[in-house]
């Protein structure tokens, strides 16, 4: 009778442990099929924006926008080459260098300018001594 008890505990423990391993597997493929299902539903959504994408292309290609104002009459052209006049880009203002560092001095930027100035003269001291 002692022995029977110790072979029931193991067949209830083996049991379990095989229920346990059941579900799992289960567990794992319907994990894997919702995956796939959303893989799926991602291909079908990228493969719709990239045909709007190319709608969207089509649309705003001026051979087409020239076609529609012509259909619908609206008397509008799109430019010659001689009638567009480029115009060169505007320098920036400068802001004189006074001015620039006595607004962005704080004292965090003082510390790090400090550490940094420190920390590049400890590289060039062990670049010396190696």
């Amino acid at each position: 009778m002692k022995g029977s008890g110790k072979v029931l505990i193991l067949i209830a423990t083996l049991t379990c442990s095989m229920l346990l391993f059941v579900h799992l597997q289960i567990a794992s493929v319907l994990v894997s099929l919702d995956i796939h299902k959303n893989s799926r539903a991602v291909a079908e959504k990228q493969e719709l924006l990239r045909r709007f994408q190319y709608k969207v292309d089509q649309l705003r290609a001026p051979r087409l926008l020239e076609a529609k104002m012509k259909r619908h009459d609206m008397g509008l052209a799109l430019p010659n080459k001689i009638q567009v006049v480029e115009i060169p880009p505007v320098p920036e203002l400068a802001i004189p260098a006074s001015q620039e560092h006595k607004a962005t001095r704080t004292l965090s930027s003082e510390v790090s300018s400090f550490l940094g100035r420190w920390i590049q003269t400890a590289q060039a001291k062990t670049d010396l001594s190696s």
